[in-house]
This record gives structure tokens, C-alpha cells and sequence, in this order.
């Protein structure tokens, strides 16, 4: 499983962290030979892809772009899961609002686009992706 980590830094939460807990998460959900990309960006870099993308003229905290097996090499071992953008401006907004850390918020929010990678919705489903985003936060550590 590779792990790929592009844009901005979080204080106290380094690539290497953030690498090693995007492996746990994949291994909690039974993905152990997916790979992934996170890139971190601005609000404004957010808001074009939520525009371009979800018709959405604002940022947002996380975007899911899940990749398309049909593109995948059978000979590759590791699949690609798909890529994760995460707006660190909006991250530290919602980090102030719960009272945690900048690197505890980009851990909910990987989690929260590995689930949306492996399909689930939680704005068309019956609250399925949320049970299993809270069973998940159990299994990596982040209750």
C-alpha cells in the first residue's frame, strides 16, 4: 500500500504520521492493498473543485475523488483507492469550533474520505457510512 502526501504542513503531525495513519485506516477497513493520495490545499483551491466537481460555489472540509478500477494494472498488487483532498483552512475552522487540534481534525477527515473512497455517502444513505466511520475511529484510535 503507498501513500502519497502533497501540499501544506499541519504543526505537529508529520508526513510520515500522516502516511502511518492513512495505513492503519486502509487496514481497518480491510483495504490493505489500496493506494491513495491526500493533497492538502487552500479554501480557494477547495471551492473550484467543489464548483467544478459538485456544482457547489463554496470550500468544504474533504473531497473524495475514488478511482476507477477499470484503469487499474491486474500485474500491480496495490490498487489505487482513489484521491482525498482536504481544505486546511476549513480543517483549522473546525478544529477551533470542536476544540482540538489542527492534526486531529485531518485525522477525522482522512478517515471521513477513505469511507467515502470505498463508496459510502452519508447524504443519500441511511446513516450507514456513519456507523462505520464510528466503528473505524474505534479501530484506529480517534474516539
Amino acid at each position: 500500500m503507498n501513500v502519497e502526501v502533497t501540499g501544506g504542513a499541519i504543526p505537529r503531525f508529520s508526513r510520515r504520521e500522516i502516511m502511518a495513519f492513512t495505513r492503519k485506516v486502509l487496514i481497518a477497513v480491510d483495504q490493505r492493498d489500496r493506494d491513495v493520495s491526500i493533497a492538502f490545499v487552500d479554501d480557494e483551491s477547495m471551492k473550484t473543485l467543489n464548483r467544478q466537481f459538485r456544482k457547489k460555489n463554496k470550500t468544504t472540509d474533504v473531497l473524495t475523488f475514488p478511482a476507477d478500477d477499470s484503469y487499474a494494472d491486474p500485474a500491480n498488487k496495490n490498487r489505487p483507492l482513489g484521491d482525498i483532498v482536504i481544505s486546511l483552512e476549513q480543517a483549522r475552522r473546525q478544529a477551533a469550533d470542536e476544540k482540538h487540534s489542527l492534526a486531529t481534525e485531518v485525522r477525522y477527515l482522512i478517515l471521513h474520505g477513505v469511507i467515502h473512497a470505498l463508496g459510502y455517502d452519508h447524504e443519500t444513505d441511511d446513516g450507514e457510512m456513519n456507523a462505520l466511520e464510528v466503528k473505524v475511529r474505534g479501530k484506529v484510535g480517534l474516539e
